[in-house]
């Protein structure tokens, strides 16, 4: 029997309430030309049991079980999962969400009538009582993966790992760090910037669930790694023949990631005496010269904040505590 042409990254770890749905979606494809390698990333709790008992349950789908004696983290547990894969194409999946019926058929058939290395595709964010909050767009024809790269640095094009098939072959060679959280978007820039073909399809595919542990929705100090994730990106982006890369690049750094650091620390942080050492890490690394561009590209309200940030922390915090009530 011949391999399956996409293989299905599944990392799991602390799930257990979530990867039966997540499966579920995933074994109720139109199309069977797939496989799933779950991870278990040394989850302290029932998940990967769960899920074993599931697969087994089946013999429509193949699938293969892997555990980690210890816990990786995603971006590496991501590596390894595609590393056991036979598939031409990968698709990755976090274990609590879910996927639509057609998501496989879709993708499968965008890529073979493309000879596309990524196919990019629309989702939502939905939240645990069943709303949907927000619509993640993908835009819809072809273009290069450079193209597709400077899309994410004018913030038109979401850095994720799971709304994009990608070729096995980019997404390994692919540099996945390890321990840092956002690593989507150093998997995505490589693996983009390494495509010849790029297809964007418009249809809404993925269901991302937000729960209220994520990232965006509690205090995380980890968030600095932010710090490290954009430096990175500049790196490995800063040779690509990117039209207005500066300006674009500037934009990324210190308007979105910088202030995303500033704040959602200060938004989440319950204490200011928590909120204060990662405050002053951002303070500290900006600069006149960023306020002042701040205010040349026309954005008056966030160079006016990122000053009350730049004067002291603590001002800054209780401004944004005070107008951003949850």
């Amino acid at each position: 029997m011949s391999p399956p042409r996409i293989s299905v990254l599944l990392p799991i770890y602390k799930v257990e309430d979530y990867v039966e749905d997540c499966l579920d979606s995933l074994l109720s494809q139109s199309c069977t030309d797939f496989e799933i390698i779950a991870v278990d990333d040394s989850s302290p709790d029932r998940s990967g049991e769960i899920a074993a008992r599931i697969l087994a349950q089946q013999d429509r789908i193949p699938w293969k079980l892997v555990r980690n004696t210890d816990n990786k983290g995603l971006a590496e547990t991501r590596k390894i999962a595609a590393l056991e894969a036979r598939g031409d194409y990968v698709l990755c999946v976090d274990s609590d969400d879910r996927v639509h019926h057609d998501l496989i058929r879709t993708v499968l058939r965008e890529a073979e009538q493309h000879d596309a290395d990524v196919v990019v595709f629309a989702a939502e964010s939905i939240s645990p009582d069943g709303t949907v909050n927000y619509d993640i767009a993908s835009g819809d024809g072809i273009i290069s993966g450079v193209e597709a790269v400077q899309k994410i640095l004018e913030l038109r094009m979401q850095a994720f790992c799971w709304n994009k098939l990608v070729r096995r072959s980019i997404f390994v060679a692919a540099e996945h760090p390890c321990g840092l959280i956002f690593e989507d978007v150093c998997v995505s820039v490589q693996t983009l910037a390494n495509a010849k073909v790029v297809r964007l399809i418009p249809d809404k595919l993925y269901s991302y669930m937000l729960r209220e542990s994520g990232i965006s929705r509690r205090f995380n100090p980890q968030i600095v790694d932010l710090f490290a994730i954009i430096d990175w990106v500049e790196r490995s982006t800063a040779s690509l023949p990117i039209v207005d890369y500066k300006r674009l690049f500037f934009r990324l750094k210190y308007m979105w990631a910088y202030r995303a650091i500033a704040f959602q620390t200060a938004i989440t942080a319950p204490t200011y005496q928590l909120a204060s050492p990662i405050l002053q890490s951002v303070s500290e690394k900006l600069r006149a010269k960023h306020l002042l561009g701040m205010l040349a590209d026309r954005r008056l309200k966030l160079p006016i904040l990122m000053t009350m940030l730049k004067i002291h922390p603590w001002f800054f915090y209780c401004f944004v505590r005070r107008f951003n009530r949850r």
